[in-house]
């Protein structure tokens, strides 16, 4: 049976452990908090409308019209398996890629 001690250091271990691997793939969104919400919000509302062709055709019209990098906003995105405009909508949530953080 492990103490009460060895299992808060073990807790506490666990948790360093995610918080530097959260913010190792958080480094790979050339993106802020604020941004990814807006481009996040532009491509699930035109999946809506259009739907997704499996292509990132919304979020690349997105970049461009806010002069974003192209291949670094992919590379970041694909940290957090967007690799599709409907991916994208469902699985690069700001709470998701940031933390539960309030904006």
């Amino acid at each position: 049976m492990v103490s009460p001690e060895e299992a808060a250091r073990r807790r506490r271990l666990r948790d360093a452990y995610k918080n530097a691997e959260r913010a190792a793939r958080t480094a790979l969104m050339p993106l802020d908090r604020d941004a990814l919400g807006d481009l996040v919000d532009f491509v699930d509302a035109h999946v809506v409308d259009e739907g997704c062709d499996h292509t990132r055709r919304f979020t690349e019209r997105w970049a461009a019209r806010h002069q974003v990098s192209m291949d670094r906003l992919a590379e970041g995105l694909e940290e957090f398996h967007g690799f599709c405009d409907c991916e994208v909508a469902m699985n690069c949530d700001p709470d998701l890629v940031f933390g539960t953080a309030q904006r």
